[in-house]
């Protein structure tokens, strides 16, 4: 396919993981892509990975890079066809381990970046294009020790409505994926060690109804779904891709 020929976009933490798998298939479907990442060597892999990737130092936790995002897109590219919000973290604590710089530090990333990012750039997409932020199975789901994590993704589910309900007027869509367990490096970026990551992944994949995690180019593909105009008649959704886990 070649969705994306003569379009351009913005992927935020598009580095590795889902981030990078989306830029990728938006490249070799044709598209121009800005990914946007806090690691220099990640960034040069991503630009190298395809002609058609283009990478920022860029961080989405520090609000002010927003608008820094903004100006070199409008530089770059003009005006985009749509974004995907994909910076965040994971992290976690159990009640009386949670901490204010834990607080902020979930928070700042995974929603204020989020908002910060979505107003930023919804004024350089075009009309009839697409914002797609990214929540998660936490927000469905009771995790012990989760509390953080998963009221941040909540809050990132809340705030696609608005977004939604704000831009439909331009015919500007706004959607979630909410990925669940997938084989990224994001447990590994917790500060859990490779032992207690492989144990993490093996429990979630006796849980999981489809007794295995994720890939992200799986979420990937729902991302680009939402990006394209295939979507055309779908926004303020949230879309699960978690093997059935919070459905079942």
């Amino acid at each position: 396919m070649a969705r994306f020929v003569d379009k351009a976009f913005v992927v935020t933490g598009g580095t590795s993981g889902i981030g990078f798998s989306t830029a990728l298939s938006i490249a070799q479907e044709g598209g121009q892509v800005l990914v946007t990442g806090t690691n220099i060597d990640r960034l040069r892999a991503a630009e190298q990975a395809h002609g058609n990737i283009q990478g920022l130092l860029n961080d989405a936790a520090d609000f002010d890079a927003a608008e820094v995002l903004a100006e070199e897109v409008t530089r770059r590219f003009g005006r985009i066809d749509g974004a995907s919000i994909n910076a965040g973290k994971g992290g976690g604590a159990l009640l009386g381990n949670i901490t204010p710089e834990l607080y902020r530090e979930l928070f700042d990333l995974n929603v204020g970046g989020a908002l910060f990012s979505a107003q930023a750039l919804s004024g350089l997409v075009k009309d009839g294009g697409s914002l797609v932020l990214m929540s998660s199975l936490a927000k469905d789901k009771g995790m012990a020790g989760g509390a953080v994590y998963s009221a941040a993704k909540g809050a990132v589910r809340s705030m696609t409505r608005a977004l939604a309900r704000e831009l439909i007027s331009r015919q500007v869509r706004v959607n979630t994926v909410s990925p669940g367990p997938t084989i990224t490096p994001f447990f590994k970026r917790t500060g859990r060690s490779d032992e207690a990551v492989d144990q993490m992944q093996d429990a979630f994949c006796k849980a999981n109804p489809m007794g295995r995690m994720g890939t992200a180019e799986e979420v990937a593909s729902v991302v680009l779904f939402l990006l394209s105009d295939e979507s055309s008649y779908v926004t303020g959704s949230d879309y699960a891709v978690d093997g059935g886990e919070a459905q079942l």
